[in-house]
């Protein structure tokens, strides 16, 4: 049986690494012919339609726009599918796949020691968050860049609620709260000049807690932990393929589509 990789892009070539460190057998598929290269030794389809191979799992990283239409396929031959994010451009275009239990949507930031070592017994006062960075991705830095901590700050305190958004020519800001009290301010932004920084710094009344994506490191008081080995993405396709599910991913998308296609850019 092999692994399915739809989408040879950015993060698409990727993911083919981590398969390819997994020792797995991955088939892949782009509509660019010349995508063939990154993988000479692996059977190339330009069309999943096309692909001869037994599938047992697809990881599917095309362009947004095209992100339901590829998985509805595959899903609808019974093939477990993880999705790269966004996993639609609206929630109504994703309501077509969501209540499907074969389909995870990608949450790698979930695999980062910052957020596996988080503090459970807290009580946050506010919550800052700074997401800038050299490169750039689909739609904008909110749907790029943003989603991941709209997931991590589901995940970690519940629903969101979001007050203001405004953009300057570099920047974007979100304030909103979580857990109906706890305000939370987050900045992103593609193709900053500076450092790149992916930072949180949770208030408490017992001190700050810093997570730093950057350097996978945690730190709160006395306590420090960082990652000194592997790695999230790697982790996160392992536990795909192995069937170890992470419950909520499609539910936490959906809450994030909702988001922002409801948001008002003062």
């Amino acid at each position: 049986m092999h692994i399915l990789l739809v989408g040879l892009g950015n993060m698409g070539s990727k993911y083919l690494k981590k398969l390819r460190e997994l020792n797995l057998k991955p088939v892949v598929c782009d509509t660019d012919l010349r995508k063939s290269e990154l993988c000479k030794d692996c059977p190339f389809y330009r069309n999943i339609e096309d692909v001869k191979e037994e599938i047992s799992h697809a990881i599917v990283a095309v362009n947004p726009e095209n992100h339901v239409k590829v998985a509805k396929e595959l899903l609808d031959r019974g093939i477990p599918v993880l999705l790269e994010k966004p996993p639609a451009l609206s929630s109504e275009e994703f309501l077509k796949i969501a209540n499907n239990p074969l389909l995870e949507i990608s949450e790698i930031e979930l695999y980062s020691e910052v957020v596996k070592s988080f503090p459970s017994q807290i009580n946050p006062k506010e919550i800052f968050i700074e997401r800038l960075n050299k490169g750039s991705g689909y739609i904008n830095p909110l749907w790029d860049l943003a989603w991941h901590d709209f997931y991590i700050l589901q995940y970690l305190f519940g629903d969101i609620k979001l007050e203001n958004v405004s953009k300057n020519e570099l920047i974007w800001e979100v304030k909103g709260k979580v857990k109906g009290e706890i305000p939370f301010t987050l900045k992103v932004a593609w193709n900053y000049p500076d450092e790149q920084v992916r930072r949180w710094t949770v208030k408490t009344d017992k001190g700050d807690i810093v997570m730093d994506f950057q350097r996978e490191e945690i730190t709160y008081g006395d306590f420090k932990k960082q990652r000194i080995y592997g790695d999230k993405l790697r982790e996160m396709v392992q536990d795909f393929v192995e069937g170890i599910r992470r419950e909520g991913s499609r539910e936490r998308a959906l809450k994030n589509l909702r988001l922002l296609e409801n948001l008002q850019i003062d």
